[in-house]
């Protein structure tokens, strides 16, 4: 849109955030935008590495970092080994009073923290936002210095937040035009332009069955 004059001032560059883990469709299409023939300005990529391999590392005993993602997941406590028994005191406080032998494996189930959009997303674009700009590592940049368009639609508006970083200003333009997924659909088949796959990790637990179901059919 901004290529076609519709929305404006045009832009620097765009930036896309790689994981290591996107769908083929969406390296097909970022190579397509990419092409010089789509975009009047550039598209850079950045990555904080492949998060399916640092996850899977920061497993290890000797893991390089802790990379957190929202996976479903399992503690195991095998018999024999011991485990703290805890009460309330009498400010209502949790405390431990005693520890017990386990008799048999317990589990304890749960969800990691959904830290991985910061760590392979936001930080790495930041990153080089400051690059761009000509700051160094913790120089300090001027308020308001960077406007960024973030491409949500309206179905996506709970999704709109204050940029984290007071340098930045973020705009949300396709809810300002109040323009819907099925409208951005509209807009690109009338012009000739592919329809983009959604971005998003391959192994997102947040993925519904739709979506485990057309990877499983047609892109296995």
């Amino acid at each position: 849109m901004a290529a076609h004059g519709e929305i404006g001032p045009m832009p620097d560059c765009a930036i896309f955030a790689d994981t290591g883990r996107e769908p083929r469709a969406v390296y097909e299409h970022l190579q397509w935008l990419r092409s010089g023939n789509v975009l009047p300005f550039p598209v850079h990529i950045v990555s904080a590495g492949n998060i399916r391999d640092d996850i899977l590392d920061s497993c290890r005993p000797q893991g390089r970092r802790f990379t957190s993602a929202p996976f479903f997941s399992r503690e195991i406590f095998p018999a024999g080994s011991e485990r703290p028994v805890f009460d309330e005191d009498e400010y209502g406080n949790r405390v431990q009073v005693g520890t017990r032998i386990l008799t048999r494996d317990e589990f304890r189930d749960g969800m990691g923290k959904r830290q991985c959009t910061y760590d392979f997303k936001i930080a790495p674009i930041a990153k080089k936002q400051r690059e761009l700009l000509g700051y160094a590592p913790r120089q300090r940049i001027p308020a308001g210095a960077v406007e960024v368009w973030i491409g949500i639609s309206l179905d996506e508006a709970i999704r709109m937040k204050p940029a984290r970083n007071t340098w930045q200003i973020n705009r949300w333009p396709l809810i300002e035009q109040r323009i819907s997924r099925q409208a951005c659909l509209a807009w690109l088949r009338h012009h000739g332009y592919p329809e983009p796959t959604k971005s998003a990790c391959i192994g997102c637990p947040f993925h519904s069955d739709a979506v485990w179901r057309e990877m499983r059919d047609n892109d296995p």
